[in-house]
């Protein structure tokens, strides 16, 4: 019974890997579609939605079925617990690259993004698809101190969000309020992609110790 249910918890985390690694293709492609308004990376950020919305509906409902066969307890249930938080994060960054592909295919032939932030949004999109790798590896290998360190790097993402913010408020701005609200919600769309990779570290690390990290 228990090496059956070993078997199964293994599963759950090797989909849960594969989910991430998913969003991390989601982003690359929904960044492209942005900045190259390419419609194909677009419905290519779309259809990795889509999947990743069915595959982590069935991955949460084995886990929920797991814990109530198994009545695990400890380090096995906060591994299911965490990993069906992290389910919905996966889930919300899987939306959050389509949303991204969206705008850019609303707003085709035409760029959304002005040419003085191209650069600002292509750090953005970097910085999303490095931190939805390292959430992969976090997960794959439940390294506390890779954990941590992807908690601190957010810091960068976070800082492009404020050189985007102003831009668009500066006196020397030139594209019209629409853009603006556009640009908004793309830095932010970016901004939240990366705040869950940093949920699901502080969940990783939680699973190990027991503990949420200090905020």
């Amino acid at each position: 019974m228990r090496e059956h249910f070993d078997e199964e918890l293994a599963e759950i985390k090797d989909d849960l890997v594969e989910l991430c690694a998913l969003t991390e293709v989601a982003i690359d492609r929904a960044t492209r579609a942005l900045l190259d308004t390419d419609l194909t990376a677009a419905d290519r950020a779309a259809e990795l939605n889509a999947d990743i919305d069915i595959r982590g509906r069935e991955l949460d409902h084995r886990a929920l079925t797991l814990i109530a066969r198994q009545q695990p307890v400890a380090l096995d249930l906060r591994a299911l617990i965490g990993g069906m938080h992290n389910i919905a994060d996966l889930r919300r960054m899987g939306s959050l690259a389509a949303h991204i592909a969206e705008v850019a295919r609303l707003h085709h032939p035409e760029p959304v993004v002005p040419f003085e932030l191209r650069a600002i949004i292509s750090d953005m999109g970097v910085a999303a698809a490095a931190q939805a790798a390292a959430a992969r590896e976090v997960l794959r290998t439940r390294d506390e101190a890779a954990a941590l360190d992807l908690i601190w790097v957010d810091e960068r993402t976070d800082e492009l969000l404020r050189r985007l913010f102003a831009a668009t408020k500066g006196d020397d701005w030139l594209y019209g309020a629409a853009s603006a609200v556009n640009i908004t919600l793309l830095g932010r769309f970016y901004e939240r992609f990366c705040d869950h990779t940093v949920e699901i570290s502080r969940r990783v690390i939680f699973v190990i110790t027991g503990e949420f990290p200090d905020e």
